[in-house]
């Protein structure tokens, strides 16, 4: 895992504007706040973030897909690119001594900000509403994952 220098997170978010249509806004009530690829499907989440095991899961889904880098980007703070063989503990953080402060690897679950996971190839992803309490994942082969995995990870589709 590393953080992204300043340069890369500006053009991944450009692509993230220009051609996800991603709006950030505040609301708890329904609007169009991306505009991903098809195909993607929409995924209400459950009231309770995901506990370490159901982390793991959705983890294991990037995997299988054979999927060796990701971006996970926190919508106005550090992204990164990450290989998920890395399993990457919830919750995790460490310090920076070189920038002098505390870096954060944001969840699967989006609980505050919004967070996005996508390969470099953007061919899948796994896109996170903290208000309005949804993921939005695209790809085929992903979507099933998450279909197949419904019940485990309590999500229920829109």
């Amino acid at each position: 895992m590393r953080v992204l220098s300043e340069s890369d997170c500006k053009q991944i978010w450009r692509i993230m504007y220009e051609q996800y249509c991603f709006r950030p806004q505040f609301t708890e009530k329904s609007y169009s706040w991306i505009n991903p690829p098809l195909p993607f499907k929409v995924f209400i989440l459950p009231d309770h973030c995901w506990n370490a095991e159901q982390e793991k899961l959705v983890n294991s889904f990037f995997v299988s897909l054979s999927l060796n880098e990701l971006y996970a980007l926190d919508w106005e703070h550090d992204c990164f690119i990450y290989d998920p063989r890395e399993e990457i503990p919830l919750y995790y953080e460490y310090q920076d001594e070189l920038r002098q402060c505390t870096v954060y690897f944001p969840s699967y679950y989006s609980n505050g900000d919004y967070y996005f996971f996508s390969d470099i190839d953007w061919k899948y992803g796994l896109f996170g509403h903290p208000w309005l309490g949804e993921i939005v994942v695209t790809g085929k082969e992903l979507i099933q994952l998450f279909d197949d995995n419904s019940q485990t990870l309590g999500i229920t589709v829109k």
